[in-house]
């Protein structure tokens, strides 16, 4: 039982965090507040993550298992359509990315992304008129770009001119 408390204890704080770090960001999110909504004392939340570093990491880390989307290079297009649907559904993890983005140096390595688009360039299947660093930055801005609001489109129309925007962007 000690333990199924200790894992419920832990959940309750990443879930609160999640909260806390997507409205806030890093510098802005206060431990005491983590702990109040996971309902234990900040001493507690500190034991268990030392600190508000270690606990963005951890949400961190959970956020990129349980959203993961599967990326393939010789289908950008596909990619950005899914990606936008998750975006859209979870409008909180685009705001976790930015604050990732804004208070830390370097982000979230992508090095295997952008050297399966290189690879796809090599073989003439996506369009080889920016880097494959720079390829991989504009599907994911294009797939994010209507995450802070809707316009008159609805979802069906925004995907489809993400998929067509990546396609003629990376079109050999």
């Amino acid at each position: 039982m000690h333990s199924r408390d200790r894992e419920s204890t832990r959940r309750r704080l990443l879930d609160a965090a999640f909260v806390e770090f997507a409205a806030y960001g890093i510098a802005g999110a206060r431990m005491e507040r983590i702990a109040r909504i996971a309902r234990c004392s900040a001493g507690l939340a500190y034991n268990y993550y030392g600190g508000k570093d270690e606990l963005f990491d951890a949400v961190q880390s959970e956020v990129a298992g349980a959203a993961a989307v599967e990326f393939d290079a010789r289908d950008l297009p596909g990619y950005a359509g899914r990606l936008y649907d998750l975006q859209h559904r979870h409008p909180e993890l685009v705001r976790l990315a930015t604050w990732q983005q804004l208070e830390r140096r370097g982000g979230v390595s992508q090095a295997g992304d952008v050297e399966a688009i290189r690879a796809a360039q090599e073989l003439g299947l996506v369009s080889s008129r920016f880097s494959a660093e720079q390829v991989l930055r504009l599907v994911l801005a294009i797939a994010s770009m209507w995450s802070g609001g809707t316009g008159s489109l609805d979802h069906g129309e925004r995907r489809r001119a993400v998929e067509e925007a990546v396609r003629r962007l990376v079109e050999p």
